[in-house]
């Protein structure tokens, strides 16, 4: 049987984790890991959980952002009551051993001074009314510390707290961007300790991808497929086209077994094409997009389906993409406009609109531009099918900003335009539109939504 090497991964966090823990003096345990290690740490912090874990501590994971110091305390008591609530009411696996627990939060607890006393006292008392043996203990799992800054300073106030011998808080920062540096240098003490990772997650996703019968092609094709994805992130040209090329050549061998394969090919000339780009390789960014292309269309042979217009318009709407950014507007504006009659008749509005944008994008500043017009005039007739928040959320307001910059009333008038686009973002949808690359203030939104609620 296959070792499995995400398992191998989780075990080494594991055994850090049981070493780091025997510190007495650290109450803060520090997961420091590579880039790419994210989800791995969130998979570990999911494991501790787990009915078949090894790890006998009792954690409690705690997913509010820190972006007030004295709501953060508040926000935890509220989750931490939740879960005990959840421990002591409602029905368990049959594996776990069930010890009903009497706590109940302490909110008169006076945090005027330090916003983290609140929570650390409560879990503390929390702690101690678990009665876990030595060497067990009571983990808040901090998984989203949100604002740097406000974390920092509640965390720190958090050890001035006093955090009980028998809790660990335990987070993660990242060896690019050591966020706890700051509080690490400063603390007092061994208050902290750090579990240092170094995963390996690209050879990790090689093992995986290897894992199966080595007399199936998918084995195979797996293998050379994420070789290549981790040779793309490394930067390593020729090496990611040697895999490139062993995928396309097992895909090819297996199309008359399962004509399915020819959209891998596709895959691979699109992904070769994109890595190209990040080298300024005009010439073979060009030639894989064509390849990707021509493969999309000789699918017609394999498919009687939808399958071969689909792979069509998403090979044409990249190629006129590869033309747009090499400067190329005239044969950009023909992919987006080939690409958006394609959407269109799918029926895919979404893509149609982005198609239509980047037509107009490439050709309203051409002397003869009518065709452009009236293909953003169209896109702009999709509103009447289209919900306010779903307009909002695709790039409808980037084509008809374009739209508003032609003389476009011999297409659509403004009148009609008031009628549609004015349905969906309001009377001041001109403004909307204009702005709409724009990151929308939330706390304003939400602050309108409120405002609406209570009216």
């Amino acid at each position: 049987m296959q070792s499995n090497p995400i398992q191998q991964r989780i075990d080494l966090i594991c055994e850090k984790w049981e070493d780091a823990k025997k510190k007495k003096d650290a109450r803060v345990v520090n997961i420091r890991c590579q880039p790419d290690e994210d989800e791995m740490v969130d998979v570990f912090y999911t494991y501790m959980i787990g009915v078949d874990s090894p790890i006998t501590d009792i954690a409690f994971h705690f997913d509010s952002d820190c972006n007030d110091p004295r709501q953060y305390s508040t926000l935890m008591l509220d989750e931490l009551k939740e879960t005990m609530h959840i421990w002591n009411n409602f029905e368990k696996d049959e594996r776990i051993e069930f010890v009903p627990v009497d706590w109940k939060p302490d909110r008169t607890l006076k945090a005027d001074k330090n916003p983290a006393a609140m929570f650390v006292q409560n879990f503390n008392a929390l702690a101690k009314a678990m009665n876990l043996p030595e060497g067990i203990f009571a983990v808040a799992v901090l998984k989203k510390t949100g604002n740097k800054k406000n974390f920092i300073s509640w965390l720190k106030d958090a050890i001035e707290a006093g955090i009980s011998k028998e809790v660990k808080f335990l987070l993660h920062d990242r060896f690019d961007i050591p966020t706890m540096d700051e509080i690490i240098l400063s603390a007092q003490g061994p208050y902290f300790v750090t579990i240092p990772l170094n995963l390996n997650m690209p050879k990790a996703m090689e093992q995986v991808a290897a894992m199966g019968d080595p007399n199936d092609p998918a084995t195979g094709y797996r293998l050379a497929f994420m070789k290549m994805m981790n040779e793309m992130t490394a930067g390593n040209e020729s090496k990611a086209e040697k895999a490139a090329q062993e995928c396309i050549k097992i895909a090819t061998n297996t199309l008359a077994k399962d004509p399915f394969w020819i959209t891998q090919i596709v895959v691979i000339y699109t992904a070769l094409a994109n890595d190209k780009i990040r080298y300024k390789k005009e010439t073979e960014t060009l030639e894989y997009a064509n390849k990707a292309l021509a493969t999309a269309k000789e699918s017609q042979a394999f498919f009687e389906n939808n399958v071969t217009a689909v792979l069509v318009s998403q090979t044409t709407m990249f190629r006129g993409t590869v033309y747009f950014t090499q400067g190329k507007k005239y044969e950009a504006y023909a992919d987006f406009k080939l690409a958006f009659d394609s959407y269109k008749e799918q029926g895919n509005l979404t893509m149609a609109i982005e198609a239509a944008r980047m037509a107009g994008e490439s050709a309203v500043k051409f002397p003869h531009n009518e065709e452009a017009i009236q293909v953003l005039a169209t896109a702009a007739r999709f509103g009447e099918n289209l919900e306010p928040k779903m307009a909002a959320a695709t790039t409808y307001p980037g084509a008809i900003d374009i739209l508003l910059q032609t003389n476009h009333a011999p297409y659509i008038s403004i009148d009609e335009l008031n009628r549609i686009v004015g349905g969906l973002f309001g009377d001041d949808w001109v403004t909307k539109v204009k702005n709409w690359k724009q990151v929308p203030d939330v706390q304003a939104l939400k602050k309108k939504e409120r405002e609406a609620a209570e009216a």
